[in-house]
């Protein structure tokens, strides 16, 4: 057998064993994108209904009462509360059905990485709710103080609600986060930036707001001592 005989054999066993593999492996691929096809529909289902059902309940005139949508807003958050359920819910499912996908797959790894996102959305939905009920306490909260300076006929009433409010959202963000599983180090860097820039902020304003009235004051002790 000459030299070009024996490649052509090894090529056309490689060739062969190739095709071999693909026509066995090709019903696994089918099964699995029928099952994540079947997820999609079911969870597209589920998230119109979950949608539906909160938007009959007013779901979102509760969360517009507590001023959560505002926060959502404001980070540029989808802010409808009950389209955001929805989506959350149809993702849970279509994941759920990628877990039996990736096994029928048999790829390696894949299967334990779905399974620990899904394991995950039960603390996920934990904290969703910690910080829902969070922010609805913390308009109570702040609205008390408010009331409660302005009843002693202060004129700080606005800034107590801000410190307030601000103060609470902070303490639900990192015990959020905390819960969620961020690193210790993370939080400490993210809070301390936080620290210093509301400082900052707070310094800049109020030299700021206060320039005119040090003006006056400068311009009146060098009368004087003109005098």
């Amino acid at each position: 057998m000459s030299v070009i005989d024996t490649w052509g054999t090894e090529v056309r066993d490689v060739l062969q064993n190739t095709w071999d593999r693909i026509v066995d492996f090709a019903p696994n691929i089918v099964g699995a994108v029928i099952i994540a096809l079947i997820g999609a529909i079911v969870g597209m289902i589920l998230g119109y209904v979950v949608t539906r059902i909160l938007q009959a309940v007013r779901l979102q005139s509760l969360a517009d009462q507590s001023r959560f949508t505002e926060v959502l807003r404001r980070a540029k958050l989808r802010t409808d509360v009950s389209e955001f359920t929805g989506a959350f819910v149809k993702w849970v499912v279509i994941l759920a059905f990628l877990i039996p996908a990736a096994a029928v797959l048999k790829v390696e790894g894949a299967r334990e990485f779905f399974e620990g996102i899904l394991l995950y959305v039960p603390k996920v939905l934990g904290v969703a709710v910690f910080v829902v009920l969070g922010a609805l306490l913390t308009d109570v909260l702040a609205k008390l103080a408010r009331v409660s300076v302005d009843s002693l006929g202060l004129t700080l009433g606005k800034v107590v609600d801000a410190l307030v409010r601000w103060s609470l959202y902070i303490f639900i963000a990192i015990t959020a986060m905390f819960a969620l599983g961020v690193a210790r180090e993370f939080i400490v860097i993210m809070f301390t930036g936080l620290i210093a820039a509301l400082a900052i902020g707070f310094g800049l304003s109020f030299g700021l707001g206060a320039q005119s009235h040090m003006n006056d004051l400068v311009k009146r002790i060098r009368d004087d001592l003109r005098r």
